[in-house]
Order: structure tokens, then C-alpha cells, then sequence
């Protein structure tokens, strides 16, 4: 296999388990899955390979809009690690996709940190 085989088998896993999660899964209500899993794997692609192009709306407005808080945006990267990890996904790879997320927080959540 392929590290772009692994990709989509990690963005595939992952997407469900954002989706079916009891913390975030909220978020997805509506949502079109396979649309998710599309645009995921495009941006995993793209800065973890140097492959493709991201063909989604832009990061931070669509995500803002949302008013997603700090808390629910570490719970994706929590979700990821854990998928990643048990799909075996090389550490140095998820170490990589894990740093480029952790970047993109400040565009994507509302400032705020959990709410009760």
C-alpha cells in the first residue's frame, strides 16, 4: 500500500467517526458524508503529498460561521490521532497532518473554549 492509500483510509475512518461522535457528531447534522471525506482527503493530499488541489470554499469562513469553539476543534484532532493510529498510518505522517491542523485553529474556531 501506498501513503496515499492510507490517506484515504484514514480521512474514510475518520470522517465517520467525526460524524458519528457523541461530542462533535452534532456538527455534521446534514451534512453530506461522502462531500466531508472528499474535501478531507483533498487537503490531506495536498499537504501531506504535494498532490491535487483543495477544490472546497475556503477554510475559515465557511468553518467560522459555525462558531466552532477551541474544545470541539481539539476534539477533531484528538479523533484524528486515535483513527490514524489504529489504521496504522506512519507516527511521522500523522505527526505532520496532526502540526498543519493544529495551525489552521485560530482561522477556523470562534475564539472561544469550551462552553457549558
Amino acid at each position: 500500500m501506498t501513503l496515499e492509500d492510507d490517506l484515504a483510509r484514514v480521512v474514510d475512518a475518520f470522517v465517520d467517526r467525526m460524524f458519528d461522535d457523541f461530542i462533535i457528531g452534532f456538527r455534521f447534522e446534514g451534512a453530506d458524508r461522502e462531500r466531508v471525506k472528499r474535501f478531507e482527503l483533498e487537503l490531506a493530499r495536498k499537504h501531506l503529498l504535494g498532490l491535487g488541489s483543495y477544490g472546497g470554499r475556503p477554510i475559515g469562513p465557511l468553518h467560522r460561521a459555525q462558531r466552532i469553539n477551541a474544545g470541539q476543534f481539539r476534539r477533531r484532532l484528538a479523533l484524528l490521532q486515535t483513527v490514524a493510529l489504529e489504521e496504522g498510518l506512519d507516527p511521522d505522517v500523522l505527526e505532520r497532518w496532526v502540526a498543519h491542523d493544529r495551525k489552521l485553529e485560530r482561522a477556523i474556531t470562534d475564539g472561544t473554549d469550551c462552553v457549558e
